[in-house]
């Protein structure tokens, strides 16, 4: 019997099949999940060889700036009067938007390209290409993380919450996206729906068990801002 990464129900069932990749749902708190999980080996080497992002280019640059913007604004109440991690920042665009609000933001990434593009058109904050385990290394404390369309990809879920809990100020917030598998958006025939894809994407939340899951790291669920797709944006404070 597999058991829920989230609640540790032993009341799991086969939900689909994709490839050579098999999900499970709990039917106690809904979790969808990988198992077995792939490897952390497998999943750097997933984005670090797509080949479409180099140090010198990042697709739709603009547009991913423009819409960090806005994300920035809506969240600066928040995030203000303390320094900003991103984790999962990418190419760097939602840390500049931070900036330009005058926050202090640095990036943390996997994504040797990513990373390396961030460097190259940011001077003002730190990016670092690790993983979660070597910047635990570096004791650095924040007021605010952003985590945007990365817990879905965590191969150890119960890490990155310690990982998040141990980096976060006491009263700090974390702010995460990620698909929305309870959503009316999403297709009746799962296997459609395009983030429906291992193993890139290892697992799917609702707002019940995403809240369950921080609640049981020491958050309290803050508020939850609207999304135009099948996505949650949920803010978190450590308590």
């Amino acid at each position: 019997m597999t058991e829920c990464p989230i609640c540790s129900s032993q009341k799991t069932r086969h939900f689909q099949i994709v490839s050579e990749y098999t999900f499970h749902q709990c039917d106690d708190c809904a979790f969808v999940f990988l198992d077995p999980m792939p490897t952390e080996t497998v999943l750097e080497s997933v984005y670090n060889n797509d080949g479409v992002i180099t140090p010198e280019f990042y697709p739709k640059a603009r547009s991913r700036f423009r819409r960090a913007l806005g994300t920035a604004f809506r969240l600066y109440w928040y995030a203000r009067g303390g320094n900003l991690l991103d984790v999962g920042c990418g190419g760097g665009f939602q840390v500049a938007a931070f900036q330009l609000f005058g926050i202090n933001a640095d990036g943390l990434d996997i994504g040797a390209d990513s990373i390396a593009y961030a460097s190259r058109n940011n001077k003002k904050g730190e990016f670092y290409c690790e993983g979660l385990d070597e910047f635990l290394n570096k004791n650095k404390k924040y007021r605010f993380i952003f985590s945007s369309e990365v817990i879905e990809h965590v191969v150890d879920i119960n890490k990155y919450m310690i990982f998040l809990n141990t980096c976060l100020e006491n009263r700090g917030y974390a702010f995460i996206t990620t698909p929305d598998i309870a959503s009316q958006r999403v297709p009746k025939n799962i296997i459609e729906w395009d983030v429906f894809s291992p193993p890139r994407h290892v697992q799917f939340f609702c707002q019940d068990n995403i809240v369950k899951l921080f609640e049981r790291y020491g958050f309290t669920f803050v508020k939850r801002f609207s999304d135009r797709k099948a996505g949650l944006r949920v803010l978190f404070r450590k308590t």
